[in-house]
Parts: C-alpha cells; structure tokens; sequence
C-alpha cells in the first residue's frame, strides 16, 4: 500500500531499489572522477606541496562528498518546504545566503579573480589554493527554493502575474549575477529554472514569451562580446590556425579521435601533458576518451543515463508535488550538464567551463552535486514501496 507524504516512514535501501540504484551510480562516477582526475595531474612538471594539488584535493573532496551523500538522504526532504503549510522558509534562506555569495564575488578582498572573471570565493589560507564558486551554489539552491515556492498547497501555477511573472524575476536576479562571468553557468541555470516551472505546471506558452530575452541575452553577452563570438566562430573549422579561439577545440578533438577503441592506457594519455587546457575540469571527458577509448566513454555515458533513468524513475514515484518537481528539476540540471559537458569535449559546441558532474576536478560542485543527489534519493525514501524498473 502506497503511503501518503505525511506519514514519516522511510524505506531502507534494501526496499528502495531505485534509491540504492542512484547511490550505487553516483558513487561509480565519483570513482571514475578520481581515476581521472590523478590521471590528468600527469604533468612533466614537478608536483608542490601536498595541499595545493589538485589531484589531493580531489580525492579529499570526493571522500566528503560520498560522506555526505551516504548520510544526507537520510534527512527528510519536505523540510526545504516548510512543513504542514508553513512557507519554505529553509529553502528561502539557502537562496539568500547564495544569492549573498554570488554578490560577494564582486567585493574586493573577498572575491577572487581567474582568468580575468569573478567567480571564487577565497576559502582558508591562501596557501592551501581552495576556493568556494557560488554560481555552483546558485544552481541548486534556486530550483529547491522553486519546487517549493510553486508546490505550495493553493499556489495557482497558471497564473501570470502572481506566479510566472515573480518567477521570471527572481530567475533573471541569478541569472544577472553570473551571467557577465560565467556565461555557460548563466544558461544552464536559465534552462533548468524554466524545466522546473514547466513540471510545476506553468503553461508552457510562458515560457515561449521568454525567447525574445534569451535572444536579446546571447546577442549582447556573445555576439557583443570578442572573445565569446570568437569561440563560436573556431568551432566551425577547428583545424584553422588563424583563430586561438580554436586551439582547445581542436586539442579536445585530437583526444577524443586519438583513443580509439580502447584508448591509450590509463595514464598513457600525451595531449593532457600542457597540450590540451582543463583537462582535469573543462575537459575531463576528451582526457577519459584518449586513455579509455570508445569503450570507455560507453561505460561512462552509461552510467549517465543510468542515473538519469533512476532520477526519472523517482519523479514519477513521487508521492508528493514537491518531490516531482525537486526531483525532476534537480535530474534535468545534472542531465542537461552533462549534455553540455559532452557537446563542448565533442565540439558541437563552442567551450563553456561546463564540468562533468561528478567527474571534473572541483570541490563546489562536487559536494553540491552530492547534497542535490542525496536529497533525490531522500525522495524515493519517502514513497510507496515499488520495484525499480531495470
């Protein structure tokens, strides 16, 4: 018998297939992120201190972030939004206290520059090189803080100038703050905001209104920008050596047809030797293809769909409105990233700084990562007791 979301129980992982099915999943690609990881640190430089590579910090933030997801589905996901009624006062204040960060970046002293764009947070000494990206933070704590806006009892979802139009503000308020600096970032939060108002029940005519501003958006922070319409243009012919924009494309693409069937060997890769940029972030899935082949991305991408099949199947066993669309929306964020991830390793699309997740070095989106899967798994814990479907 189906058990309503007011009852407290919570199934075991042994009743849970899907829950264990997404865990076991998300624990195999965080596997791979660190085979990969120390894989990409392979450098003809000599390694520094102990805290300030990359590959240390990778394995400490993996550990952490297991740690985190094994325990984190444990606590009840209807909490983010407010109990019997009461406002989504949790989620309200984790969209604060990102929305605060994302500022913060902007301030001098607490901001940090790379690459000539303000994305960081400097986290601890400086010598330990750790930094916190509240963009990443952005990304999750606005499509909870939807799901439980817009799940609330007696919340008239079709209504344009109660619910759609304090949306679309609220969204362009996180957009705006990211968008100068991480344009990729800006999109994918965009996007998946909107995939979240479409499971709310937002009618999707809506939506459309927005297109005129995504144009008017990709026409002023890429058409308008140089080095952004310069990335657009090198994908066209990547093989060209009159634009740089076209060197890491080009490098991506090297790694990706040099692997073959069965890749190089792991560690064996030569382009991530300072020949291919971001190799253990940016592109991490070209660097797997060099090493591990066409087999290897395989297994890789079917361990994606895996778990975007598990966090599928969750959504639709959700016992409450709530749980669909945290659900739903959380799965499309790291479905549609990965999407993108892929696309720019591939050059279908011009580079981005989108990571893999999971897989890519990066502590912020690693734990954030695991904390979104935790509470999808949470989700499935709290539902009638179904078989998984494999």
């Amino acid at each position: 018998m189906a058990r309503t979301p007011s009852q407290s129980h919570r199934l075991s992982l042994q009743e849970n297939a899907c829950g264990r099915g997404l865990l076991v999943t998300t624990l195999a690609l965080m596997a791979v992120g660190v085979v990969m990881v120390h894989s990409a640190m392979a450098s003809v430089s000599p390694p520094g201190a102990w805290y300030a590579r990359l590959d240390v910090r990778h394995w400490l933030f993996a550990a952490a972030a297991a740690i985190l997801l094994l325990l984190g589905w444990l606590a009840d996901y209807r909490y983010l939004a407010g109990r019997r009624g009461r406002a989504p006062l949790l989620a309200g204040a984790g969209l604060c206290a990102a929305l605060v960060c994302g500022a913060l970046v902007f301030v001098p002293g607490a901001g940090r520059s790379v690459g000539g764009y303000h994305r960081w947070i400097r986290v601890g000494p400086s010598q330990f090189g750790i930094g916190f990206q509240p963009s990443e933070l952005i990304k999750i704590a606005l499509l909870v803080f939807l799901a439980a806006w817009l799940s609330r009892p007696g919340r008239q979802v079709r209504s344009f100038g109660k619910v759609f139009a304090p949306a679309v503000l609220l969204i362009g308020l996180c957009v705006g703050l990211v968008v100068t600096q991480d344009f990729g970032t800006a999109v994918i939060i965009g996007v998946s905001a909107a995939a979240a108002l479409l499971l709310a029940g937002v009618p999707w005519t809506y939506l459309m209104s927005l297109l005129p501003l995504g144009a008017a958006g990709f026409y002023a922070f890429v058409y308008r920008s140089p080095h952004r319409w310069a990335r657009m243009t090198a994908v066209v012919d990547v093989w060209t050596n009159k634009s740089p924009s076209a060197y890491q494309p080009r490098q991506s693409l090297l790694a990706v047809l040099t692997g073959g069937w069965f890749g190089k060997g792991p560690g064996q890769g030569t382009l991530k030797l300072g020949f291919l940029p971001e190799d253990s972030t940016d592109f991490i899935f070209s660097a797997l293809c060099e090493e591990w082949g066409f087999v290897g991305a395989m297994v890789l991408l079917g361990l994606l769909i895996l778990w975007i099949r598990h966090a599928w199947q969750i959504a639709l066993e959700s016992g409450d409105q709530f749980g669909r669309v945290l659900v739903g929306s959380l799965g499309f964020l790291i479905g549609f990233q990965a999407v993108l991830h892929i696309a720019v390793d591939t050059v279908a699309l011009p580079p981005t700084g989108i990571a893999l997740p999971f897989v890519s070095a990066g502590g912020t989106s690693l734990m954030l990562m695991a904390a979104a899967t935790a509470m999808i798994v949470s989700v499935s814990a709290r539902r009638g007791h179904r078989e998984c479907a494999t």
